[in-house]
């Protein structure tokens, strides 16, 4: 029985061959097997085809991922420019003019003139200063001699000595600070 077969399938005659449909992208490459052995060059070229489209793909999305990086990076400097801050040190002695942006804290000794048009002068508890300021808004923690002119907000804290007049649109004073002086709060203009 077993030469009857043998005789029967005739190693000369062609086998009919297998069309195997091209894979969808995304799918991994196909194993070669024994029935349908790909060539080393044929599994190249497919891998080749996947990672240019895959490519193409990253073209198109590329404009929108720039774009919104572009937005984050805005919005981050936007915070960092809101979260600015000059302070001059506790053991630092100024003498001069001094213009600021957006916050300065004053812990050391200062002899002169302060000009901010919007920014917020913070007088630390161990601050000496004298001077003449226009500012936006000023705190005073520690000792201040001279004339303020704030467009907000003036505040004394608890603690705190001003001597001098005192121009502003509001006035805070905290117990325990020490005003000695004229002061004339403004109307909103």
């Amino acid at each position: 029985m077993i030469g009857n077969f043998l005789r029967k399938s005739d190693s000369t005659k062609p086998q009919p061959a297998k069309v195997i449909p091209p894979e969808p992208l995304g799918s991994p490459p196909a194993a070669p097997s024994l029935e349908n052995p790909l060539s080393v060059k044929e599994i190249k070229e497919k891998e080749e085809y996947r990672q240019k489209e895959k490519d193409k793909e990253a073209l198109v999305q590329k404009p929108a991922l720039i774009s919104e990086q572009k937005k984050d990076f805005n919005e981050e400097q936007t915070k960092e420019k809101d979260r600015q801050q000059n302070i001059v040190a506790l053991e630092s002695k100024l003498f001069g003019s001094l213009a600021f942006q957006n916050q300065l804290i004053l812990n050391g000794c200062f002899e002169g003139e302060i000009f901010s048009k919007e920014g917020t002068l913070i007088i630390g508890q161990k601050a000496i200063v004298k001077a003449n300021i226009e500012v936006g808004n000023i705190l005073v923690f520690g000792h201040f001699s001279g004339n303020i002119n704030a467009t907000h907000l003036t505040e004394l804290k608890a603690g705190s000595e001003v001597l001098g007049d005192v121009k502003t649109r509001k006035l805070k004073v905290e117990e325990g600070a020490m005003l000695i002086g004229k002061c004339e709060c403004i109307a909103q203009s």
